[in-house]
């Protein structure tokens, strides 16, 4: 009994000192510095090669102590880009990891804008160069791309960003009748509309047309088949041959021509009811008319 109570006191000894040993190891490597330092993790790395990467880094004391605690903690550390300060514990790096906390980018994608105009502010403006080629892959996915900021890993890929601004689209939408068509005719007014508080009224003009058979004439769908957003001519009306060209075809263009936003959406699945099929904008107002002959003499009057 003796011989258990000192071999029970030992033990505890040995646990005690293991405890301090350890605290002391995750404990930070350098409280004095101010800098951090941006450590990638790649996909497959085991605890056991984070472990070495951080050690080999400075940014621990002990690669083995930090690799007892990963694995105490059941850690599964996603990859991406994570900002790494000697200043704070092992314990705290390793949480950090754990919970995924790595370096992120905060992106803003604008109401209006297509595929090609989000890989130009993307790979250009927030150098996240990895997603160049974006525009191939996310055309088809023109419309369903939801304009809206978000909080993206450095390392965030073509199909996981697609991906997530689709499923922000899916959420932002839940509830509304947003068929294929809506979303098309809701890309138009997103072009075309300079206001909210026009919206519904340049909705109920292409509600109209679509009635009775007349073509939507829409400029922002000759702007989408030349490929950029510049004013265009009388002449492009006629001269750009395009499924998209709403001058020379009747009814929808085959797909959406940008991401609307959901005051468009919205103006669409509820047009203002009116007897206009024509409109302009002039010195920062927009122009109805119920007909042509209406419709030119204002266009005249400011033009």
């Amino acid at each position: 009994m003796k011989v258990f109570k000192i071999a029970a006191i030992f033990l505890f000894g040995i646990i005690v000192v293991l405890s301090v040993i350890m605290t002391v190891l995750l404990g930070a490597k350098n409280k004095e510095t101010s800098t951090s330092k941006e450590v990638v993790i790649v996909a497959g790395m085991s605890r056991a090669e984070v472990a070495k990467k951080l050690s080999e880094e400075e940014l621990i004391k002990s690669q083995f102590a930090f690799f007892l605690y990963l694995k105490m903690i059941q850690a599964k550390i996603l990859p991406g880009t994570y900002e790494v300060s000697a200043a704070d514990s092992a314990s705290t790096i390793a949480d950090n990891l754990a919970r995924a906390k790595f370096k992120t980018a905060s992106i803003t994608i604008i109401e209006g804008w297509r595929a090609s105009d989000m890989e130009r502010y993307l790979v250009e403006e927030k150098n996240l160069k990895q997603l160049k080629g974006f525009a191939a892959k996310a055309d088809q996915e023109e419309g369903y791309l939801f304009p809206d900021t978000y909080e993206v890993k450095i390392e965030v890929t073509i199909d996981e960003l697609i991906k997530l601004m689709k499923d922000n689209f899916t959420t932002r939408t839940s509830g509304l009748a947003v068929d294929p068509d809506a979303l098309i005719l809701a890309s138009i007014i997103e072009r075309e509309a300079k206001s909210d508080s026009e919206r519904a009224a340049i909705a109920g003009v292409y509600a109209n047309r679509l009635k009775i058979g007349m073509n939507l004439e829409a400029d922002a769908t000759v702007q989408y088949a030349k490929g950029n957003w510049k004013s265009v001519s009388v002449d492009d009306y006629r001269s750009v041959i395009s499924p998209y060209n709403t001058y020379l075809n009747p009814g929808l263009p085959p797909g959406p021509i940008c991401s609307p936003g959901l005051a468009s959406i919205k103006a669409v699945l509820n047009p203002e009811q009116h007897n206009y099929y024509y409109y302009f904008h002039a010195k920062g107002e927009t122009f109805f008319s119920k007909t042509f002959e209406e419709h030119r003499a204002k266009v005249n009057q400011y033009f």
